[in-house]
């Protein structure tokens, strides 16, 4: 019998036996298992549009993509950054981007980054650390943003993967920096041809090593983006996104509920919120919000607004109860620092300087303010001048106005005038983050500080007066406390949680005793998208979409 029929022979023979075992399994008992369902699975596909009000002019990389959150979910989007902004209640816990792993030093002066391995430009060159080397000189080593934003002195490539970066002083070990969160890494390749002044750079390719790559971009219309097929890390669930501007929140809010956008990059009108919950179509959610409404008080112009009892005595003349009743409908809170109530760095025991009109009566009273020419406005006790000030606001800013309006009603019943003076955006922001010293007065405004651990920047606003020592750009009040500068800059060297909330809370207290802002309200951010076609939404503080919260757009999917 050759080879193949003595197997032959033997399959038939395994056959026959199997085929006689058959009825006596089939009638032993079963064991009972557990059968696990399978996992839906989540599907890919679709195109994700997504409406502004506000638009990226250019793809040159400058300071102004940071103005627009239009610009800044194009650098997340787009580019990839050293790490990512995580989700409450991890807001210190490292979620790592392109540096995957990161050890300091035992002095803390030298941090080794690993960073990801495979990645590719959209172009498809490799990107390695020499990208990373290449770009810190335009991010990171900028004088003058040395004092919170903590900065990198001197690089060093390892190999293609890995690079140690060094500060001549402490770089904090509790957290990366905030600039981990927001800087772009740059091809560079693509802008070494500029690298003497990279905004000469036109950019119009847009090649990133992130997510999505530019498919076509259109100032002032739109942008288009396409999900990058290689990128390195994970991909996300639909395959387009669309950035739309609109003229107007009105047509922004029409194309909501026409579907020709599935989510709003602001918050809702708080008087459409019933309407907008009676569609079966569009989820409405409170969460909380980015913006923190304050009064800036200018300390360097020679009016009695440098005593701080003045100061205290306007605070204590607002209504803020009132104004989150009339301005924004109950959808608000009162506040009381630039840091979030989410945050554990948040100092609990704050003053709170709510209304009261007979306290601040007693507080102006006690420094010498009174109505000496009996016209029912207080009086400076040096000049003799009423206590008048002018307060600015932004006439496109409705809420600002309306806040600027009632506190304009509120004052004269603590003796103190106010001329409200409602002006054009771009005007009011020239005097208020690039200030002429004595510019203006008192100003409404609204600050986005940044989520835990990156809003650290927003200590900048109240340093030395100015974070360049001129009052430029930062620190709109001109406020300077020796001790609140020293504290900033300890802030960046924080060794443990411990001594950072030490920092933290010693100048919040600080703060809320010297009064260079008055702290308003924080208005709720009402959130709005469709759910007809996706799902999978990730509300952040300031919502599903903001300048820092790319959540959404990685994890939404088609229902």
């Amino acid at each position: 019998m050759n080879k193949r029929k003595r197997l032959l022979t033997l399959v038939g023979t395994v056959v026959l036996l199997l085929s006689l075992s058959v009825p006596m399994m089939q009638c032993a008992p079963a064991a009972e298992e557990e059968v696990t369902p399978p996992a839906e699975e989540i599907k890919y596909g679709g195109r994700l549009d997504i409406g502004f009000t506000a638009a990226l002019p250019s793809l040159i990389q400058d300071a102004g993509v940071m103005w627009t959150s239009w610009g800044c979910l194009w650098d997340l989007l787009v580019y990839d950054n050293w790490a990512k902004f995580n989700l409450p209640p991890d807001y210190y816990k490292f979620t790592p981007e392109f540096v995957q792993s990161y050890e300091t030093s035992e002095d803390g002066l030298t941090w080794t980054l690993h960073l990801a391995e495979g990645a590719t430009w959209h172009d498809g060159v490799p990107v390695t650390a020499e990208d990373i080397e290449f770009t810190c000189p335009y991010f990171l080593m900028t004088p003058g943003m040395t004092d919170v934003d903590t900065c990198i002195d001197h690089t060093e490539i390892i190999d293609d993967y890995t690079i140690k970066v060094t500060n001549t002083r402490v770089l904090t070990t509790v957290n990366p920096p905030g600039w981990w969160s927001w800087d772009p890494i740059l091809p560079k390749h693509i802008f070494e041809p500029y690298k003497d002044n990279i905004e000469s750079c036109p950019n119009e390719e847009s090649i990133g090593s992130g997510p999505f790559k530019l498919k076509e971009f259109k100032s002032g219309q739109y942008m288009w983006l396409e999900a990058y097929e290689d990128y390195w890390g994970e991909k996300p669930y639909v395959d387009e996104v669309v950035f739309r501007l609109y003229g107007t929140l009105e047509t922004m809010l029409m194309a909501l509920e026409s579907g020709e956008i599935d989510v709003l990059a602001e918050s809702l009108p708080p008087a459409l919120v019933e309407e907008f919950e009676a569609n079966p179509d569009i989820a409405v959610e409170m969460v909380p919000g980015l913006t923190l409404d304050t009064v800036c008080f200018n300390l360097h112009k020679d009016t009695p607004l440098q005593d701080v009892n003045v100061r205290k005595a306007i605070l204590y003349g607002i209504d803020r109860d009132r104004i989150i009743d009339m301005v924004y409908r109950g959808y608000a809170v009162k506040y009381d620092s630039w840091v979030y109530a989410e945050d554990l760095m948040h100092h609990p025991d704050l003053p709170q300087h709510d209304y009261d009109p007979d306290k601040a009566n007693e507080i102006l009273d006690g420094a010498g303010y009174i109505d000496s020419d009996g016209d029912g406005i207080r009086n400076d006790p040096v000049t003799g001048k009423n206590l008048a000030f002018e307060l600015l606001c932004s006439a496109a800013d409705t809420e600002a106005v309306k806040m600027g309006t009632l506190i304009k009603e509120m004052l004269p019943d603590i003796g103190v005038n106010v001329d409200l003076a409602a002006i054009d955006v771009d005007t009011f922001l020239s005097i208020i983050y690039n200030p002429p010293a004595d510019g203006y007065e008192m100003a409404i405004r609204g600050e986005d500080p940044s989520p835990a651990p990156y809003g650290d920047w927003m200590w900048l606003e109240a340093k030395g007066w100015g974070a360049l020592g001129d009052g430029a750009w930062w620190n709109p009040s001109y406020y300077d406390n020796p001790r609140f500068n020293e504290l900033t800059a300890l802030l960046g060297t924080a060794q443990s949680m411990e001594e950072r909330k030490e920092y933290m809370y010693e100048m919040q207290e600080i703060m809320s005793e010297d009064l260079p802002e008055a702290f308003l309200v924080r208005p709720e951010f009402i959130s709005v998208y469709r759910t007809d076609k996706f799902e999978g939404w990730v509300n952040q503080i300031g919502g599903p979409v903001s300048w820092f919260n790319d959540w959404s757009i990685m994890k939404v999917h088609l229902k």
